[in-house]
């Protein structure tokens, strides 16, 4: 089973230093680097390589978060005019809300919590083929969820 963990972290780059974002790694690997990888084939035959993995984590400076809605599969915070069945896992690395999000079908049963269908809504022709999915022990999960609050 894969491993996930959130916490608050810096933006960092020219974001302001007090803003945070919600920093997910995925079996120790930060989620960005991880779909960089995947994207690059399809960023690479659009000349866009340094769009691929141009994410960065939701920043919660510039928006309200239901937690527990946006990561468990539930309505989440609306900031994509998209897919109403996919979650924003991560947003563009200019940090508009909205801009070039990662999304992701997020499905919660009692004992685990499945991200797959990966997309990139605003490059629909980018191939996430092989992407995941990516599997969760819902305890380990919401464990880590909670942690971001600690």
């Amino acid at each position: 089973m894969d491993e996930v963990s959130f916490e608050l972290a810096a933006a960092g780059g020219d974001f302001p230093d007090d803003l945070r974002q919600i920093r997910i790694e995925v079996n120790g690997v930060e989620l960005p680097e991880l779909v960089r990888e995947a994207e690059l084939p399809s960023a690479r035959s659009n000349d866009e390589e340094d769009m691929a993995g141009n994410y960065i984590g939701l920043v919660a400076g510039y928006m309200r978060i239901d937690l527990a809605g946006q990561f468990l599969g539930g309505q989440g915070t609306p900031m994509f005019d998209g897919s109403q069945e996919k979650t924003q896992l991560l947003g563009c690395g200019c940090g508009e809300v909205g801009c070039s999000p990662l999304m992701a079908r997020v499905t919660v049963t009692d004992e685990t919590v499945t991200w797959e269908e990966f997309e990139q809504p605003t490059r629909p022709d980018w191939d996430y083929e092989g992407f995941g999915p990516f599997t969760f022990d819902r305890a380990q999960y919401e464990q880590a969820l909670m942690a971001i609050d600690d």
